[in-house]
């Protein structure tokens, strides 16, 4: 079979579904929505456990049993199945080195999206057949968690947007922006296939997502959210027909940006600025850091101390000892040891570059980029968690790692998505 036929024969497969597959592609998204959904407005402490803990379980009951008849393994490289499986492996002994019957720690395992376990078998999305389909539905959910972001944000903008901050207004802003609204970013890294109105959706998330992180102070979602749209910019500016056009509109729009910044910065007189000039210059990770770093040892580094494990902090109220560090690499490294973080790495930086330099289409390039911003947010904020954000980071590298995927020329990508408005 010569080359032309092989790639006519992939990309008929690539296009193709039958009803069964729909069925399943359907039941694991809205499964996968109503869950995260149900755990993001808990965090507002002011819905019924007795309603959105039903329904999460049932989302993760719709999830489980999709993914039976999604999952269908196929490599193109062999580079990457040797390390995925590894990694896999090595996820579920973190996994189990935490595991208990205990009720409590079963409820952290399955229901908690951030702290919990279900985060470790995200990359088991890899496994999914990579299609047209599959790509399609990640807009519509983008758009959907878009929405309820936006209700969200709406129906809790008293918490929101509280004058005197506490933990629990702090949460909700970060519960709300990273588990529904951060993703709308990706929608603007791949605005070529969407419709104009699509388009706007996602720009208005984006631009409630920093509105809220300049009210409650909260750096790492201003990072993430201004550092997106640079990435999107520089895809918008590389895409577009016109450069000179182009580049002249963003360099316009960045200037407008700074200058206005500056000056509601230095001149508007709002609570939550002063706020955010305070917190801008308070350093609050370093003695967290330091406490790690005294508490781990030898084997610890290497190995971690699993799902549950925890490092002595004595600078929290709740206790002397925490599980988390927001400094997501040194999280890794604490329940899996650097052997996490290694594995991870040696699949996602080749996925990245294969993306952004051996690629024919802003498909691909946009996953690479969202794998590189997910990458450098392991610093400032927690990005492995159960949410789409960390979705789109393994569905970016199956779509990375397939020269199939790669190699379909734009102009015929963009022909599958027939943006209309």
């Amino acid at each position: 079979m010569g080359k032309l036929e092989k790639y006519n024969a992939s990309l008929k497969q690539f296009l193709q579904y039958d009803r069964n597959e729909l069925i399943a592609m359907n039941v694991f998204w809205l499964g996968f929505i109503a869950y995260i959904a149900s755990s993001t407005i808990l965090s507002t402490k002011e819905m019924p456990f007795m309603l959105f803990q039903p329904l999460q379980m049932l989302g993760l009951v719709a999830i489980f049993s999709s993914s039976t008849y999604l999952v269908k393994p196929y490599f193109e490289s062999e580079y990457l199945k040797i390390f995925f499986f590894l990694f896999a492996f090595w996820a579920l002994v973190i996994l189990f080195r935490g595991f208990s019957f205990n009720k409590d720690v079963l409820k952290l395992i399955l229901l908690n999206p951030w702290f919990g376990g279900m985060f470790y078998l995200v990359p088991l999305i890899l496994l999914f057949r990579k299609s047209f389909l599959l790509y399609k539905k990640i807009f519509s959910v983008i758009i959907i968690l878009s929405v309820i972001f936006l209700l969200y944000s709406l129906m809790f903008r008293g918490i929101l947007t509280e004058v005197i901050p506490d933990d629990r207004n702090r949460s909700v802003v970060e519960y709300f922006t990273k588990s529904l609204g951060i993703t709308a970013l990706f929608m603007l890294f791949t605005h070529m296939y969407h419709s104009k109105t699509k388009n706007l959706i996602a720009f208005v998330t984006v631009l409630v997502v920093l509105v809220l992180g300049v009210i409650r102070a909260r750096r790492g979602v201003l990072f993430m959210g201004v550092l997106g749209l640079l990435f999107a910019g520089f895809l918008y500016f590389i895409s577009a027909k016109s450069k000179l056009v182009s580049g002249t509109l963003l360099v316009g729009l960045l200037l407008a940006a700074i200058i206005g910044g500056v000056y509601v910065f230095l001149n508007v007189e709002l609570e939550a600025l002063y706020y955010l000039q305070d917190r801008g210059v308070t350093d609050t990770r370093t003695g967290i850091e330091v406490y790690f770093y005294k508490d781990m040892q030898g084997l610890d580094w290497v190995i971690g101390r699993g799902m549950l494990g925890e490092y002595y902090c004595p600078t929290m109220e709740s206790g002397n000892y925490r599980g988390t560090v927001e400094t997501d690499y040194l999280n890794m490294i604490l329940k899996g040891g650097i052997i996490n973080l290694i594995l991870l790495l040696v699949i996602i930086v080749p996925a990245i570059f294969l993306g952004l330099f051996n690629s024919k289409n802003y498909l691909t390039k946009a996953f690479a980029l969202w794998i590189l911003f997910w990458l450098i947010n392991t610093h400032p904020s927690t990005v492995q968690v159960f949410t789409l954000n960390y979705i789109l980071v393994w569905l970016g590298v199956g779509a990375c790692y397939s020269s199939f995927v790669r190699n379909i020329p734009e102009e015929e990508m963009k022909s599958f998505f027939k943006p209309v408005d």
